[in-house]
């Protein structure tokens, strides 16, 4: 009898990280370069960071160079969920030579935040870190933004099983029927996005090294700033605007938003999942100025519809990037900005959350079993996008949502136990699982420093499975993906 095949390629395993941390080691060029150009005494701890980084590469790559056999879902899954925590190892290790912190539970923190895109910092005081960890911290939420694993494919690595683990949603949107040509019309239409939003911060006064640390953390709905006040340090309406049109623009799923570049708007708004958001989001935006406007009547009309706007969209984003403390607005909207949190943008976007899509299927769903309760014979399938949605889709939607309250609350009840007052607690499991990063209760004030570690590492696996939708990390703990 022959030998039977092992249940993973161990060797392809090996082989797909150690090629993902050279391309890691390559991203630290770009601290180094700045460090180099600001004259920082970091240059070293860079050096050695990309040494330390890529020398690991080179062990896992150089052994396995002719390695045998194709990609598997196993092997797919589990590369998406590791590389992710691959990546926020090193990136600590960065931070500690940095000296950026001293403890690797806040070092790992900040990384797993950063390419989640979460945006929660536990750095207490931002301006006083040096430019070379400042832009790191940046370009950390702008890779994690449009996804590490596309940007492995745009160089040929892997193929549609790493795709469909990374790529979020409910349905796989590609642009071309070659993942790899997909890939590269995501990322390059990335690259005109975060172009186009560095112009716009630029013209509104931000000084260059500003505004493109607040691009690449705003294009990917990231939220880190190179200030402590966040985009409030800087009074100008001209600057919010721009970051609220960017932070909506990155909301759009990118393989529907990338026909607003060759101006193809009418194939764009055809988008039931686009419509939707547009509607939930102008929705949130009047709820939130009207009630402010009717609390505080003696303020600037102009100022409070344009805070209520900003903060509105960030929270739905899931940006974080703040102008104003929703702490301090009626108690009302506490709840609202909750809810707020948890449903994100679209599919196939920077955002985190349930997402429109779904939220828009369980909806329709509904509505449909009234007509269905009124007329048991009739066929009535939901149609999205004028196409019939299949009922192993609608479970998969039911599925998700359900594990997303599950958690959220299970995490809330965990961190009760652990210290945090209910209202903390709830805040903390929202603002990780949905990588919101922005704070709630007393930590509004984004001054996770203060978290207990051991809620610090619950948030951090809170932020993975929430940036991998869920079922790609879970999956890894089921009996299932360990048995033939």
């Amino acid at each position: 009898m022959g030998q039977s095949k092992p249940l993973l390629n161990y060797k392809l395993l090996c082989y797909s990280i150690g090629s993902l941390l050279l391309l890691e080691a390559a991203c630290m060029l770009i601290p180094l370069a700045v460090a180099i150009g600001s004259a920082e005494t970091h240059v070293i701890d860079w050096v050695d960071s990309i040494v330390i980084t890529a020398g690991t590469a080179a062990l896992l790559v150089l052994p396995f160079r002719k390695r045998h056999g194709e990609w598997g879902k196993r092997e797919g899954y589990l590369v998406v969920a590791s590389v992710w925590i691959w990546f926020s190892v090193f990136s600590a290790i960065a931070l500690l030579i940095c000296g950026a912190t001293d403890n690797f539970t806040d070092a790992f923190f900040e990384s797993m935040s950063g390419f989640t895109t979460t945006g929660a910092s536990i750095m207490p005081d931002v301006e006083i870190l040096p430019n070379s960890v400042l832009i790191w911290r940046s370009f950390m939420q702008w890779l994690g933004g449009m996804g590490i694993i596309v940007l492995s494919l745009v160089f040929g690595f892997g193929g549609m099983q790493i795709y469909i683990a990374e790529v979020s949603g409910p349905t796989k949107g590609k642009m071309s029927p070659r993942v790899r040509q997909t890939a590269i019309m995501l990322w390059g239409h990335y690259v005109v996005a975060t172009v186009i939003t560095f112009f716009m911060f630029a013209i509104g006064g931000m000084d260059i090294f500003d505004a493109v640390n607040h691009t690449f953390t705003t294009i990917s709905t990231g939220g880190f700033s190179t200030k402590n006040d966040s985009l409030g340090y800087w009074n100008s309406p001209f600057i919010h605007w721009a970051a609220i049109g960017s932070m909506i623009f990155s909301s759009i799923n990118y393989t529907v938003s990338y026909f607003f570049m060759p101006g193809k708007f009418r194939h764009a708004l055809k988008d039931e999942e686009m419509r939707s958001m547009l509607f939930i989001f102008a929705s949130l935006a009047v709820i939130c100025s009207v009630a402010n406007i009717a609390n505080n009547p003696g303020d600037s009309l102009f100022t409070t519809i344009t805070n209520s706007t900003f903060m509105s969209i960030s929270a739905i984003t899931g940006t974080g990037h703040s102008i104003d403390n929703f702490m301090l607005w009626p108690a009302g909207l506490w709840l609202v900005l909750l809810i707020a949190m948890c449903m994100g943008g679209s599919s196939g976007s920077t955002t985190g959350g349930i997402k429109i899509v779904r939220i828009t299927m369980l909806v329709k769903n509904s509505y449909l079993e009234f007509r269905r309760l009124l007329h048991p014979r009739a066929i009535i399938p939901l149609k999205y996008n004028s196409k019939v949605i299949t009922t192993e889709t609608i479970n998969g939607v039911m599925a998700f949502v359900f594990i997303f309250i599950g958690i959220t609350g299970l995490a809330a009840i965990i961190f009760s136990f652990l210290g945090l007052n209910p209202k903390d607690a709830i805040g903390m499991s929202v603002t990780s699982l949905a990588n919101i990063g922005l704070g709630f209760g007393s930590l509004a004030e984004g001054n996770f420093y203060v978290l207990p570690d051991s809620v610090k590492w619950i948030m951090c696996f809170l932020m993975l499975i929430g940036r991998l939708e869920l079922f790609t990390v879970l999956f890894l703990f089921t009996g299932a993906f360990w048995k033939r």
